[in-house]
């Protein structure tokens, strides 16, 4: 009794692990698989230079940024001085002639900067280095929009190649026996000239759609700069729209339009041009360089007297002591003082411009989002109805045309005439479909909603 306790205790526990473990082992896969999508889309952005480049022109004037309130350099100098000047520089202390003012002058002056002007310089830089950075972000949502609808494109045109291919078989095949019916007399020419003409319409139509296919397949290329990268596939984007769309759905409000690079980039060159005025008001303030100097003066204790009479030793009565000075200099704008007014008005039209460029953006984005919107919700209630009602009631038609034309009650052109109704629908399902997930690709780009914002690529 109690080993049988014992094994009923060993075979509850290696159930209850079993099942532990397959939980894990799914959830771990779902990680995964979820983690897939995010890290292809960021290998993708990440080794993409049309991306780099304009993350590094972000980065670089970022740095540039950090420079720009540097502090002017002091200014060093050194002169040699001799006073006055007698035709030659000498420094001969024999001779009764050599200028009591000669000596090294050592000098240092620094410049100062109206207050407020180097903060307003590195503001106006680091506001660049915001607008390359929003327009990168923008370019982002750009090219993972434009990389999906390159696939989901590709994908429909060969759902589409393939049921041409289909109906282009049956035709083939039909075609062959309403001739032989035609030649042995049991129906007319109609069927067959019909069947040619539909046949040769649909090549002309592959050869279209081939064409296309060739064209995107080249498009391709450009996003996978390497032959061996990776193709995310069409499943994988449409689990992933599809996620992004119910996000969409809870989410949504008209707050999200400000979530948009256009929009942002907008605010930012508002505040850019305002501090590009208040910079260009302080031209007309003086600017100012303070300076000091030290002069050491040759030593002259005593002089020979080289007169024509005798040759002597001289006291020297000068007093020969270093000199030193100390002042500043102020820039004053005389001329450009004359035309600030000028200066000052350009400003104003500026900031008005940009105001009013932020105001134009802001409608444009609000009329672009809430246009997508209206084609998302209609192209998404077509599909629908094209999976509820019209798709099953054309393969009805096609299994009831093609039963009556076995029983003899119709021709085998009526019913190819219902199949190539078949192929039309299937093709404008296809389209609409597609155009419900690019409508919401347009969606997620204005709204900055593809991938969140951040900073992995800026490197």
């Amino acid at each position: 009794m109690f080993l049988e306790k014992q094994c009923f205790s060993n075979q509850l526990y290696k159930s209850i692990l079993i099942i532990i473990i397959f939980f894990f082992t799914q959830s771990v896969i779902a990680i995964e698989k979820s983690e897939s999508m995010e890290s292809k889309i960021q290998i993708l952005l990440g080794s993409h230079p049309e991306l780099l480049v304009k993350y590094l022109e972000s980065r670089e004037k970022h740095h540039r940024s950090e420079h720009a309130d540097v502090y002017p350099d002091p200014k060093f100098g050194f002169a040699y001085r001799s006073y006055p000047y007698r035709g030659d520089v000498t420094r001969d202390r024999s001779r009764p002639d050599t200028p009591g003012m000669t000596g090294n002058e050592y000098s240092i002056a620094q410049e100062i900067p109206f207050p407020g002007k180097l903060n307003l310089e590195k503001q106006i830089v680091q506001k660049d280095s915001e607008l390359d950075r929003l327009n990168a972000e923008w370019i982002k949502n750009q090219f993972i929009r434009n990389y999906f609808e390159t696939i989901l494109i590709k994908t429909a045109i060969t759902r589409e190649i393939r049921d041409l291919e289909s109906l282009e078989k049956s035709i083939v095949t039909g075609s062959h026996l309403e001739s032989s019916q035609y030649s042995a007399g049991k129906s007319n020419i109609t069927g067959t000239l019909r069947a040619i003409n539909l046949k040769e319409k649909i090549k002309d139509r592959l050869v279209v759609r081939n064409t296309q296919l060739s064209e995107l397949h080249a498009k391709t290329s450009y996003f996978s700069l390497d032959n061996s990268s990776f193709l995310i596939s069409e499943e994988e984007i449409l689990k992933y729209l599809k996620g992004k769309e119910d996000e969409f759905i809870k989410s949504y409000s008209d707050e999200l339009i400000r979530n948009s690079p256009y929009f942002k980039y907008a605010e930012v060159n508002a505040a850019k041009a305002e501090a590009e005025a208040k910079k260009e008001e302080l031209l007309h303030y003086p600017e100012t360089e303070v300076f000091i100097s030290y002069m050491q003066r040759r030593k002259k204790p005593f002089l020979l007297d080289s007169g024509p009479l005798n040759v002597s030793i001289m006291d020297n009565p000068e007093f020969s002591g270093d000199l030193w000075s100390a002042g500043i200099t102020l820039r004053i704008p005389v001329w450009s003082l004359g035309k600030s007014a000028d200066l000052d008005r350009a400003n104003l039209l500026k900031v008005q411009r940009m105001q009013l460029e932020k105001r134009k953006q802001t409608h444009l984005l609000e009329t672009e989002l809430k246009t997508s919107i209206q084609t998302w919700m209609g192209n998404k209630q077509r599909v629908e109805n094209f999976q509820s009602s019209l798709l099953p009631t054309l393969s009805r038609s096609i299994t009831t045309s093609t039963s009556a034309y076995t029983k003899g009650d119709i021709s085998l052109a009526d019913t190819y005439q219902f199949l190539n109704e078949s192929i039309e629908m299937k093709a404008t399902f296809h389209e609409v479909n597609l155009n419900r997930w690019l409508s919401l690709l347009k969606m997620l780009e204005i709204t900055n909603s593809i991938l969140p914002e951040e900073d992995s690529y800026e490197k």
